[in-house]
């Protein structure tokens, strides 16, 4: 149509809906079957919009739309690739046998605490003293578990820490620790304040032959009440020194086993209920030396460790104390009328008082309390809740004595009816659906549990007295998981590893494993040769000479050589050790107090012990590991000397070496080049370069010959865990010195040391204190 009849064509004056919409529709119509009956190769996922594509629509058919899954299953056929057999479900490849097994298998190598699923979820899971242990929450809480100490409530499994049960005669039990205990580091076993059974003490042990340290352990005694000649003594054990103190009982004191020794594996006829692992009971190892019996309770009991002044009330709000009906067991009934007959306050209406407690600290010092609460799983809140302690009122009575009545957690056969006694969190499910009200509370429970509360008073310097203090569950292991959970729920920050070494940091305390024992020398050399690997992984420009800062031992901690430069013969015939006798200890402290000069009023120190010390910065910077504790010089309490610059002899040997060596990997290189062309396979030769790394290395870091006079001040000691504390709002450092060094330093009347980091030329000066506990 030409443009002249456009401009004169005719247009109507109005539109026919009826017809222009039925002729829209016809060509509607064929375009919809044009589409559907394409001749063009086309697959059913092609024929979605591209916003709606995915890659791997081909492989799998869920991604596709329901209504093109049929169409393109047919293609599949079509094309002659035979559709993909469905790959099984989670929840099938998750069943409790494949589980269970699963779980046997991955424990034979190291145990698993009762909450490590819970925690292998949320934590950073490390592989220590044959335990998987969680070593910090992986949500970089750092700050906030410190937080959790001082404002709140910081909950830590430590059930790692073993229990070893030893029953006996009073007599004959005590004449055993003679033997492995020394009256100097403080109150015996014996002591009139623990052998009631109403509070928890704490000693060290030591190798009865050479009085070497094992480790300090936590000891209770069980309540007397019928008069019995025979006691029942409980030992809470770090697993650090839990083998060697075994070696001790068996061998030294004659403790030979009454049963097969096995090794220790978890039974796989053991079903996990709601991921709690349980342990067999035949894998309890008992021994005897016909007066004493021994009994390893490690798969029997756990324990929970809260810290923080909210400790209380989320104890408070999670357990629910058991009451006396009819329908409650007949061992329940017994204990429940028994505490409350006798003449002093029964364990339960103690704990009611504690409601209007704010913090832990107002609570009498490591004070046992033995409760019976019912199933912490029927009283969850609804959410995570934070517990928070009730109004406190004035006419509180806390001084008031409690019951030495026998918890029923002591008796083995009680701990096998709790265990049994279990009902599942999918029965728990159950019971809720049944519920005519959705939501609403379930009836009383019918299942008791047996708990020993302990109390633990922190801190008892004057300065920021009560830190660290809370309490320890003490419970059935079956129970583990569902008690974790209920503190967690209502308010607990949960922590690990790391979190209880900074509060031991934190405290001003010494560390758990000790340079003069066995477990911790092995620490010791773990950490120094995880130091050592880290620093040859860094290429040699990223590595800090040590020789030009003067540090002759960077990643050791040397204390026999120090020792034997501090000594005055210059030979040190017995090993050395950490001195702890209290009295001596707060005699020095008082002597530091006075600044006084006159050091003959104390007693003579060995040559060969440690002095544990606390050093806190006057100034900035900060102390690390290894960092080196110096003896300042006149002039050095006003202006902070610098550690002059010094040469490194074995940087030319270094550079040589390397030189020879490159010339001798090309050299090699060509010969097996040649060999190649020829068709011989000539092999590397392994040897070459095991000896290049081990020269190079030792002439990285030479072996030590001198510490004391390394550098310009002389060294006293080194610090074992340094970093800024939180606490203090200042760097401190816990570390050891010689004892000869301190008198020297007493002899100048001076408090202050220097302290040098290992990658720094800067002294700083410090305030030292002696660590009396």
């Amino acid at each position: 149509m030409s443009d002249l009849e456009v401009e004169n064509a005719d247009i109507p004056n109005f539109l026919a809906m009826h017809k222009f919409a039925a002729s829209r529709i016809r060509e509607i119509q064929v375009m919809n079957k044009a589409l559907s009956t394409t001749t063009a190769v086309k697959l059913a996922f092609q024929k979605l919009p591209r916003h709606m594509r995915r890659r791997a629509m081909s492989h799998n058919v869920k991604r596709l739309p329901r209504r093109l899954r049929e169409i393109h299953l047919n293609q599949q056929l079509k094309s002659g690739l035979p559709p993909k057999q469905k790959r099984p479900s989670r929840k099938y490849r998750r069943r409790p046998y494949t589980l269970t097994s699963e779980f046997v298998r991955r424990q034979r190598r190291v145990t698993w605490l009762n909450t490590h699923i819970w925690h292998a979820k949320r934590f950073h899971m490390i592989e220590k003293w044959g335990y998987r242990i969680p070593h910090s929450p992986c949500d970089r809480a750092f700050r906030a578990c410190y937080r959790a100490t001082i404002k709140h409530c910081l909950v830590q499994d430590i059930s790692f820490c073993n229990c070893i049960e030893i029953v006996g005669k009073f007599d004959h039990i005590v004449d055993c620790f003679k033997k492995i205990t020394d009256s100097n580091t403080g109150l015996s076993i014996a002591a009139k304040s623990f052998i009631g059974g109403l509070r928890e003490g704490n000693t060290i042990l030591f190798r009865p032959e050479n009085r070497k340290a094992i480790g300090k352990v936590e000891f209770l005694w069980k309540p007397n009440c019928d008069n019995s000649k025979e006691r029942t003594l409980w030992l809470w054990c770090h697993a650090a020194y839990y083998n060697e103190l075994l070696d001790v009982f068996t061998k030294t004191l004659h403790f030979k086993p009454c049963i097969k020794d096995e090794s220790v594996l978890i039974d796989e006829s053991v079903l996990i209920v709601d991921e709690s692992l349980l342990i067999d009971d035949g894998n309890v190892q008992k021994y005897s030396n016909n007066q004493l019996t021994l009994k390893v309770l490690k798969w029997d009991l756990s324990r929970f460790r809260l810290t923080g002044p909210l400790s209380n009330a989320i104890l408070q709000n999670s357990f629910k104390l058991a009451e006396n009906t009819s329908a409650t067991p007949e061992w329940v009934q017994n204990y429940l009328n028994n505490s409350t007959s006798q003449p002093f306050t029964s364990p339960h209406d103690y704990w009611e008082k504690l409601k209007f407690v704010s913090s832990p600290t107002e609570v009498s010092p490591h004070i046992v309390l033995p409760l019976i609460i019912t199933d912490p799983r029927y009283n969850f809140p609804k959410k995570r809740t934070k517990a928070l302690p009730l109004e406190t009122i004035n006419n509180c009575n806390l001084s008031s004595r409690v019951n030495f009545f026998e918890c029923p957690l002591w008796d083995e056969n009680i701990r096998k009816v709790v265990k049994k006694s279990k009902i599942s969190n999918a029965k728990l499910a159950e019971l809720r659906q049944q519920l005519l009200v959705p939501g609403s509370d379930l009836d009383e429970p019918p299942v008791k549990i047996p708990i020993l509360l302990v109390q633990r008073p922190g801190r008892k310097q004057m300065e920021y007295r009560g830190y660290g203090s809370g309490w320890d569950i003490i419970l059935p292991s079956s129970w583990a998981q569902p008690i974790w959970l209920s503190l967690i729920i209502w308010g607990g920050r949960s922590g690990g590893l790391r979190e209880n070494d900074r509060m031991i940091f934190e405290s001003g305390s010494q560390h758990y494993l000790c340079p003069d024992s066995l477990a911790g020398e092995q620490e010791e050399n773990e950490v120094s040769s995880k130091m050592k690997e880290h620093f040859f992984r860094l290429p040699p420009n990223k590595r800090t000479n040590f020789a030009k800062f003067k540090i002759s031992s960077p990643f050791e901690w040397n204390w026999r050589l120090l020792l034997k430069e501090w000594s005055h013969s210059g030979n040190l015939e017995t090993d050395f050790f950490v001195l702890r006798d209290k009295k001596l200890l707060k005699s020095l402290q008082d002597t530091f107090c006075k600044n006084s000069k006159n050091t003959q009023s104390l007693e003579p120190l060995s040559e060969n012990c440690l002095i544990p010390i606390k050093v806190t910065l006057l100034k900035r910077g900060c102390c690390k590991q290894f960092t080196i504790i110096c003896l300042p010089q006149d002039g050095d309490l006003s202006v902070e000397p610098v550690e002059p610059n010094c040469n490194d002899p074995n940087e030319k040997a270094r550079k040589d070496m390397r030189k020879e060596h490159k010339f001798l990997l090309r050299r090699l290189k060509r010969k097996r080049k040649r060999g190649k062309n020829k068709g011989e396979l000539i092999p590397i030769d392994k040897d070459i370069l095991k000896n290049y790394t081990s020269k190079m290395r030792k002439l990285w870091l030479p072996e030590s010959t001198k510490i004391r006079h390394s550098c310009s001040r002389e060294v006293m000691g080194f610090v074992k865990h340094g970093d800024f504390s939180f606490l203090a709002a200042k760097s401190t450092a816990i570390g050891y010195i010689t004892s000869n060094s301190l008198m020297k330093l007493l002899a100048t009347k001076r408090n202050k040391v220097l302290i040098r980091n290992t990658n720094s030329k800067q002294y700083r000066l410090g305030f030292l204190e002696i660590i009396c506990e």
